[in-house]
């Protein structure tokens, strides 16, 4: 029983191109929202409700962090996968030609 195995490289390629883009868009905008906490809690801004919410943007900033580190990651191993198959693709064709 053979199973076939087949890879859209040009879907994969736009995959890539996606988490890259969506990792550069998150990062991006946590720098904005960085930027606009530190002049919020730069205001005067005191108590219990702001140390409340120094923590949980604390907690909430280091998790959407993790989170474009994890896309990034996927993006450079959906484009190792597009590289692997590739080569393998060309591999298979020059092994094939030689035979004729």
């Amino acid at each position: 029983m053979a199973s076939q195995f087949s890879v859209d490289l040009d879907h994969l390629d736009q995959i890539v191109t996606r988490l890259a883009g969506l990792a550069g868009f998150i990062g991006d905008h946590l720098t904005d929202i960085e930027q606009r906490v530190a002049s919020l809690q730069g205001s005067g801004w005191e108590g219990v409700a702001a140390q409340a919410y120094d923590d949980a943007h604390r907690e909430w900033i280091s998790g959407a962090k993790e989170l474009v580190d994890g896309v990034r990651e996927m993006s450079d191993a959906a484009k190792q996968a597009h590289t692997g198959y590739t080569r393998a693709l060309e591999l298979n064709r020059r092994m094939l030609q030689s035979g004729q």
